[in-house]
């Protein structure tokens, strides 16, 4: 019987400082998002280099769900057509990240996990999102995920069994995919049991 599995989500615009700019043609402003400048790894929890961070914590002994949910800073430069850029920022709430739905079994929970995080210098652009059915086995930690999410950004699951080394449940890379922007709703499936 394990006593600790911990399911940590991120959500990040991987690999990039500045996604491509985008022209306004009414404005005739320029606009770039900052990327989050980091690769996958179940290490950038708690670092801001997340537009979206979930870590659900299982304990067994206890019968308890521990929950956390943050989210990262978005920045947009804007560029005039006279070449004068402006940086702005704003951190959206976390709220909209949420782990509910919560079923214990005798050696066995199941739980949601999801997020919906608008940008909130662009609120005209679809939120990122995902939503997952987690169930978590005490006897020997396995981790079943069942659902889906948007096609835009990147989206990593891992799970750590009693502070052992963290494993990868699901990856997606929306440079893979060919994606550059958030199209709403949970168009990627997510099925992994591990």
């Amino acid at each position: 019987m394990v006593t600790i599995v911990k399911i940590r989500a991120g959500v990040f615009v991987g690999g990039v400082h500045w996604q491509p700019a985008v022209r306004d043609p009414e404005t005739g402003l320029a606009y770039e998002e900052a990327g989050d400048a980091r690769a996958f790894t179940p290490h950038a929890a708690h670092a801001g280099r997340s537009r979206a961070e979930q870590e659900v914590v299982v304990d067994f002994a206890k019968r308890k769900l521990f929950r956390f949910a943050d989210t990262g800073e978005t920045i947009i430069r804007e560029t005039g057509a006279d070449g004068v850029s402006v940086k702005r920022q704003a951190k959206p709430p976390a709220d909209g990240i949420a782990a509910d739905d919560e079923s214990w079994k005798a050696s066995a929970v199941s739980f949601t996990m999801r997020a919906n995080v608008p940008n909130p210098l662009r609120p005209d652009t679809p939120a990122a999102g995902y939503a997952v059915r987690v169930t978590v086995r005490g006897e020997d930690g396995a981790v079943e995920l069942r659902g889906g999410h948007d096609v835009f950004p990147c989206y990593e699951f891992y799970k750590q069994v009693d502070f052992g080394e963290f494993e990868l449940l699901h990856r997606y890379d929306y440079r893979e995919a060919g994606t550059a922007a958030p199209t709403g709703g949970t168009a990627v499936p997510v099925e992994r049991s591990l």
